[in-house]
This record gives structure tokens, C-alpha cells and sequence, in this order.
């Protein structure tokens, strides 16, 4: 015997049910030597309780896929535990890669203001908790510290004011939305004096890069030069390169910086030598500089094109213009 096939039954419509039931009906009361008035008298009471049943189902029918729907639409307790429970995993995470970011970015004993939670993840991640300033629910400024870790918290307190009237710039920033993270250097003038000092700075940086790239013994690529004559170099990086190049040829590969979600001058660059002894002695002058022109790492490296340099970086927040620290 062949396989059997099983099909499933689709339910007949109400209609259908209706037409069939009637002509069952008819076929029952035939006979008998009824009059046909009176059948369809009959008849139609018939298929004026079907019409009725029919329209009892299809009511019940709709309300009940009505009510399905609507409690499908409401979050469940289970969703918004998801939700809330996923919301503070992102949270967590903003805090443990800016407490990282400070920790290895940020210039060792800068005081810096943070929210509770924030403080002890930047102890944990080995920032001395004398340079920590927890902030209170009755701190009124942020004045009196270099830096300021923006979480949610920091910024429900201080408002608007908080990058309008004392931390213009943000140094690094982590997440996004409501959750993100903003390490933002406070000015100690203010805004408004920061800002007016912007453009002159940004102008001091571009002629010092364009007197760098006269110099004989400086090599520039073409992306270093771009960075050079944008104003877009640390002022710390403008006046040790020259200082660099009067001791030994000297090539600019590249310029750069750790600071995601920020538009601040680079602190970092890759120099090469025309000799592999040529990086030893950078390394040694590097070592030789007064600690405010002496970058907090400097090292070998091997690029991923075999060619091997000096990687330089500089702390945060750094120097805006030529003033010093």
C-alpha cells in the first residue's frame, strides 16, 4: 500500500456553515405535505439563528484576538527586566573604558572630579584616590580640579552649564546616548575665555608646523604634513621635533592620538631614523627632556609593513596653545 498523505482541514467559513446547514434543513422537511410557505417561513427563522450564531462567533472572535494583541503590545516584566538589566551592562562597560582610559591617558596626579560609582572604578583601575574628587548632590561648581568624568549623573546635576561655562572640551568620550561618558578638561579662565583662545592657538600651532617643515633634516609623509599644516599637532610634539632634528635627521611617519570621540590636538607620533641606531638615540633624547616636554611613553615598535619606528605619546589634557602647563 502507498504512503498515506495527511492534509490538514481547513475550517469552513461561516457562510459556508450557513448554506450548508439551510439545505441539510430543506432536505429533512421535504416531504410530508408541508406547504412551501411554510418552509420558507421556517427557513428563514433558520437562517436567522445561523445569521445570529454567526455573528456571536465573529464578535467573540474579534475581541478576542483584540485582547491577544493588546497583551502582546505591553511589555512583560521579563522584557523590562531585559532592558533595565542590558541598560546597566552598558553603563558598566562606559565606566570600566574610561576609568582604562584615564588610568593610562591622563597626566598622573591631575585631580579629577567623578560621581561615586565612577571614583571606584577609577581606583580599581590604579588612579590614586588622592586626585580623586567624589562630587556631592550639594557641589554647586566643578572648580577646583583639571578634569571632570561626565557620566549621566555629573551631567543631570550640573546641566547645560557643565560644558558652557566651566569644561568646553571633551578629552575622550565613550558610549553614546544617554549612558555615554564624556572625561572633559575643565578651564580654569572658563568657557568663553577658552574659546576665544581657540583660533589664536590653532594659528600659533599651524606656523610652528610650517617652520618644522622647512627644516632640512625633517622628512614629513604626506600624512604627517597634512596633520602639520592643519594645526592639528600637540604644541608639546612642535617644539621637541625641532629640538629632535638639530641633534639628528629625523622622518615624520605618522601622527596620532587615544582619544575616541574627540577632536583635540594629536598627542601621539611614529618618527623613523635613516639607521637603526639612529632610534636608539631619539629614545635617549626622548629620555634626556625636562619632565613637562618628555612623553609619558616612548618606545620601539615594528610597524605592520616590517618598517621599525619610535612610537611617542603624550599625557592628556595637554596644552592648547604654547603657554605651557
Amino acid at each position: 500500500m502507498g504512503e498515506q498523505q495527511y492534509s490538514r482541514r481547513l475550517e469552513p467559513s461561516w457562510p459556508a456553515v450557513a448554506a450548508t446547514t439551510f439545505r441539510l434543513w430543506l432536505q429533512r422537511h421535504n416531504g410530508g405535505g408541508r406547504r412551501l410557505a411554510s418552509r420558507r417561513r421556517r427557513g428563514l427563522l433558520v437562517l436567522s439563528a445561523i445569521a445570529a450564531m454567526a455573528l456571536g462567533a465573529l464578535v467573540t472572535l474579534v475581541f478576542t484576538e483584540h485582547g491577544t494583541q493588546s497583551a502582546a503590545a505591553r511589555p512583560s516584566n521579563a522584557a523590562q527586566s531585559t532592558a533595565s538589566s542590558s541598560q546597566l551592562q552598558i553603563a558598566q562597560a562606559n565606566r570600566y573604558q574610561a576609568a582604562a582610559w584615564i588610568a593610562a591617558q591622563v597626566l598622573p596626579g591631575t585631580d579629577i572630579e567623578c560621581d561615586t560609582l565612577m571614583c571606584a572604578a577609577l581606583q580599581a583601575a590604579g588612579v590614586s584616590a588622592g586626585n580623586l574628587l567624589v562630587m556631592q548632590t550639594t557641589t554647586q561648581d566643578p572648580l577646583g580640579v583639571n578634569v571632570i568624568v561626565a557620566t549621566p549623573a555629573v551631567r543631570n546635576q550640573f546641566g547645560p552649564r557643565l560644558a558652557s561655562v566651566y569644561a568646553p572640551l571633551v578629552l575622550a568620550q565613550f558610549g553614546t546616548g544617554a549612558e555615554r561618558i564624556e572625561i572633559r578638561y575643565i578651564a580654569p579662565d572658563g568657557t568663553t575665555s577658552f574659546d576665544s583662545s581657540l583660533a589664536p592657538d590653532r594659528a600659533a600651532r599651524i606656523a610652528a608646523g610650517e617652520q618644522l617643515l622647512t627644516n632640512k633634516r625633517v622628512q614629513a609623509s604626506a600624512a604627517a604634513r597634512s596633520a602639520l599644516l592643519a594645526g592639528y599637532v600637540d604644541p608639546r610634539l612642535l617644539i621637541t621635533l625641532p629640538a629632535l632634528a638639530h641633534e639628528m635627521p629625523v622622518r615624520l611617519v605618522t601622527f596620532d592620538d587615544s582619544s575616541p570621540g574627540a577632536a583635540v590636538p594629536l598627542r601621539g607620533a611614529e618618527l623613523s631614523a635613516s639607521a637603526p641606531a639612529g632610534l636608539s638615540a631619539i629614545l635617549a633624547f626622548l629620555a634626556a627632556q625636562q619632565a613637562e616636554y618628555r612623553p609619558s611613553l616612548f618606545k620601539k615598535a615594528e610597524l605592520a609593513d616590517g618598517q621599525w619606528v619610535v612610537t611617542i605619546q603624550y599625557d592628556a589634557p595637554g596644552w592648547m596653545g604654547f603657554k605651557g602647563p
